[in-house]
């Protein structure tokens, strides 16, 4: 193994978190657990365990049978794997290089994404907490994927970020999903419509929005 996977555990998990917790979301929905999981590194090497996904600072961590804790970033990872008991539900993060919305950009940092489906047009996710400082109402956070602001006090459902990887392997952001998508489909948009409507499809829920880029993959 690596000499490098070893160093990060003290620092991420120092916020105290149980892995024995079935798969969810504490801290300020700042990290989201599995008591199963599988972690696969760039240079082949697997390792399997429970996991906790850190979302701002973009770490995966897992927990070896004798205790001990690696930690990886996504320039480390291909994909992990977490999955959920007892329900058996697996949720699947790449590491894909993104230019963090940036148009133009020639910088491409790896990063984590949640693959929602699977086709020519890929449906990801990012999520993020929501912030308010003491005393200010406003919620604070970033659509591209910075750090947050972790000393502010987190509340609520975690903000959700979604982006189509396409066949290139171009990451578009879709900052107004229903606009974003439709611009991407292109003279397919309104056969995608009419399903939609005939199907009573939004686009604000997860396993809704999977339904209408499968369909539009399906053409």
């Amino acid at each position: 193994m690596k000499t490098y996977i070893a160093m990060m555990g003290m620092l991420v998990f120092a916020v105290g978190v149980s892995l024995n917790a079935r798969g969810q979301q504490v801290s300020g929905q700042e990290v989201q657990q599995w008591p199963i999981g599988k972690v696969v590194l760039t240079d082949g090497d697997i390792l399997y365990g429970p996991l906790a996904f850190y979302r701002s600072q973009d770490v995966v961590s897992v927990q070896q049978e004798d205790g001990g804790i690696h930690s990886f970033t996504p320039v480390n990872v291909q994909y992990f794997v977490g999955q959920d008991q007892p329900s058996g539900r697996t949720y699947l993060f790449r590491s894909l290089r993104w230019d963090m919305g940036r148009k133009g950009s020639d910088f491409k940092k790896p990063t984590f994404f949640e693959q929602l489906n699977q086709g020519p047009f890929t449906l990801l996710r990012r999520q993020f907490a929501r912030y308010e400082e003491p005393g200010h109402p406003t919620n604070l956070y970033s659509q591209r994927g910075a750090s947050l602001p972790v000393t502010f006090a987190a509340m609520g459902e975690p903000y959700e970020f979604y982006y189509i990887l396409l066949p290139d392997g171009e990451i578009v952001t879709l900052q107004k999903v229903r606009k974003d998508l439709h611009k991407l489909f292109g003279d397919k948009s309104r056969e995608v419509k009419d399903y939609v409507k005939e199907h009573s499809l939004d686009y604000d829920r997860p396993y809704k929005l999977i339904a209408i880029v499968n369909y539009f993959n399906s053409l």
